[in-house]
């Protein structure tokens, strides 16, 4: 198989994994393991994590941003947490990271055992969550590419979830959480819908706190 089908087929795509160039190059499976090897060492392609790649710079058609990776790294998954928050304005943002920076932080929650990944493109963090809690999410078109998110007042929860402890208003300040868009009567309904009393602790602290 030659790379510029590679490119031909792959160029829009933020990623791609051995199974899809195996299914289109009709080689074995070890010829492809030796040109995906020797193609990732001549810098042509970024190994995401064991068997997920994407086109090195100038090949790719277009820029990836990293959270259209998010969910493909480590699936089924959604993007949540702090990244969430930083998107929608609850949390401040941190203006060093652009979309193909090693130093942007993406935050994810899972069913799966958790997991931390590191590429190109920055550390995907994988929280487990009960199944109960994997609720309130949508789906946004990120640089073209849709990405399955949590929705602001379940972002909001969800961080409280990961971060752990109780919640007063000091540690609200602290954490310079504002209040963006959030809709308030979303957020209790996702309170009471998560059935966690620690939850409901902290989500009356953040509505009672000055912001």
């Amino acid at each position: 198989m030659k790379f510029n089908e590679i490119v031909q087929t792959f160029g829009d795509r933020a990623w791609f994994d051995f199974e899809m160039v195996h299914l289109i190059s009709g080689e074995a499976s070890a010829c492809v393991h030796t040109e995906l090897y020797r193609w990732r060492e001549s810098g042509k392609l970024i190994e995401l994590r064991r068997g997920l790649f994407a086109l090195a710079e100038p090949w790719r058609h277009s820029l990836i941003d990293g959270a259209c990776l998010a969910e493909a790294l480590y699936p089924p998954s959604y993007l949540s947490g702090s990244w969430a928050l930083r998107r929608y304005g609850l949390l401040p943002v941190d203006a060093s990271a652009d979309a193909e920076s090693e130093g942007r932080a993406f935050d994810s929650v899972t069913a799966r055992p958790a997991k931390t990944f590191k590429n190109t493109f920055g550390c995907y963090t994988y929280t487990t969550f009960p199944r109960d809690l994997l609720f309130g999410t949508r789906t946004e078109l990120i640089g073209g590419k849709r990405v399955r998110m949590a929705l602001l007042e379940k972002a909001l929860l969800d961080y409280w979830f990961i971060e752990g402890g109780e919640w007063d208003k000091g540690r609200i300040e602290n954490a310079g959480l504002s209040r963006g868009a959030l809709d308030s009567e979303r957020l209790e309904a996702f309170t009471v819908r998560a059935g966690r009393p620690r939850l409901a602790r902290t989500t009356e602290a953040f509505l009672r706190a000055a912001l």
